[in-house]
């Protein structure tokens, strides 16, 4: 007697590790075409056709990757904050090789100067301004508000150790005021005023300077 079985066959889940990483290249390439254009004509200057033309990809793909554009806008805010193509890695680096207190914070306030100079002041203000308004907008501000946080309590750490810090400040108290004062609307309101970006980057140096231990920092 034989017995038959009437279950469907298993289907096997296939991974192709080129696949995948051409998948991978064509989301960058897409992030980084919008990019681009989303600074030159700003975002409702830019459309999907011309992301596809820059890219090198069809319109389909851009909607099967992204959904539409705000889903575009989401995927170049995440790309930001997670890619590390930034030169964050190399900052950190020459961070923890620098020996002394005033000038890890000099190279803290020219990196975030450079950071908001190459672009980023401009993509904030796309993602949290006005034009846009989205539910997928707000969970995202909320995650870019938790990294910034978690990212600027690790810088602090390493500017601040216990050693050199003044004893009535944190460093989630430092992390919190280098995030508020390191963000979009506050460059925002000095460019308003009239300030540089190089007022800015010397008024970040003192501001931290502040946090030193003056009796465990020479001059």
């Amino acid at each position: 007697m034989t017995l038959q079985s009437n279950d469907e066959p298993v289907k096997r889940t296939y991974h192709s590790p080129r696949r995948e990483a051409q998948a991978d290249e064509t989301r960058v390439a897409i992030i980084g075409a919008a990019l681009e254009l989303f600074a030159a004509k700003g975002f409702q200057g830019t459309t999907i056709k011309q992301v596809a033309k820059q890219a090198g990809v069809s319109e389909q793909t851009i909607y099967n990757v992204f959904a539409d554009k705000t889903g575009l806008l989401v995927g170049v805010g995440l790309h930001s904050m997670t890619s590390g193509d930034d030169g964050s890695e190399a900052f950190v680096a020459d961070l923890l090789a620098e020996p002394d207190p005033m000038e890890r914070i000099r190279m803290t306030a020219r990196f975030s100067k450079e950071q908001w100079s190459d672009g980023a002041l401009e993509l904030d203000r796309m993602l949290f301004g006005p034009d846009v308004k989205d539910p997928r907008l707000e969970e995202l501000a909320e995650r870019l508000l938790a990294f910034k946080l978690g990212l600027n309590r690790a810088i602090a750490q390493m500017l601040f150790p216990d050693s050199i810090r003044r004893a009535d400040v944190s460093l989630d108290e430092i992390a919190a005021f280098a995030t508020t004062v390191d963000s979009g609307p506050s460059i925002t309101t000095l460019r308003r005023l009239g300030w540089s970006m190089d007022d800015y980057e010397g008024w970040i140096t003192r501001l931290l300077s502040l946090f030193l231990d003056p009796s465990a920092v020479e001059d």
